[in-house]
């Protein structure tokens, strides 16, 4: 008598589950974040390590530099770009005369960037001419009243500045008072940066300047260049 045996087919075993690692467990998910924390580390190291410094923006805003409102606004902007918590923003007209408009101490550098988008000048000349010898003066008294509150940090001073003019009843500025000025900033650890925009004027501030060695002429037209070259060495003083 035969038998009929029915055949069975077996199934194959599911693969093993693969145990769930804990995140703290896993090489890579630990090695990214470590990698990260160190780059968020050297970052916030280098951004409060930076020397502070005090920042001295003055833009000529005379009758006959009211064109230039771009620049001005040129030499606001590339400021504040390079702006650290902590640094002094000081920022002055000049004409006939100059007038301190804001002395802030920047927190966030972006709370400030509205400010560059006005085009009107902030004072209008009393009377004709543009003294730079008028502004040398108050930016030194401006760094004393730093030095006064104890702030000894370095100062970087921007200048824009199409031309020079004579001022009614007021003594014609010599070189040798020019030159004693700028060196007075430079002594106080500072340094200065003519963004100049009359090319004659240029090439005379060039000559009287010439021993000073963080004093600087530059173009007009490469306004964020300069800022920024004048901010780099001002952070090594």
């Amino acid at each position: 008598m035969s038998r009929t045996y029915s055949r069975r087919h077996r199934q194959p075993s599911p693969p093993s589950p693969v145990p769930n690692l804990a995140w703290w467990k896993s090489p890579l998910i630990l090695g990214s974040i470590i990698a990260g924390i160190g780059i968020i580390g050297s970052t916030l190291w280098i951004e409060y390590t930076t020397q502070r410094v005090i920042h001295i923006r003055a833009d000529d805003s005379s009758d006959s530099a009211e064109k230039y409102s771009l620049e001005r606004q040129q030499h606001c902007r590339a400021s504040i770009q390079q702006y650290k918590p902590g640094d002094i923003a000081i920022t002055t007209a000049f004409a006939d005369r100059p007038i301190t408009t804001q002395n802030i101490s920047i927190f966030n550098s972006l709370s400030v960037l509205s400010q560059c988008n006005k085009a009107q000048r902030p004072i209008k000349n009393q009377q004709p001419g543009t003294s730079l010898i008028l502004l040398l003066e108050d930016v030194n008294r401006l760094i004393k009243k730093e030095r006064d509150r104890q702030n000894y940090n370095p100062v970087v001073v921007t200048i824009t500045l199409q031309d020079t003019e004579p001022v009614p009843n007021q003594p014609q500025p010599d070189d040798q008072q020019l030159q004693e000025l700028v060196h007075q900033i430079t002594a106080h650890q500072g340094t200065i940066m003519f963004m100049v925009e009359d090319p004659n004027l240029s090439s005379q501030l060039q000559t009287v300047l010439s021993n000073e060695t963080y004093a600087e002429i530059c173009s007009f037209t490469d306004i964020s260049n300069c800022v920024n070259k004048a901010f780099e060495v001002a952070r090594k003083l």
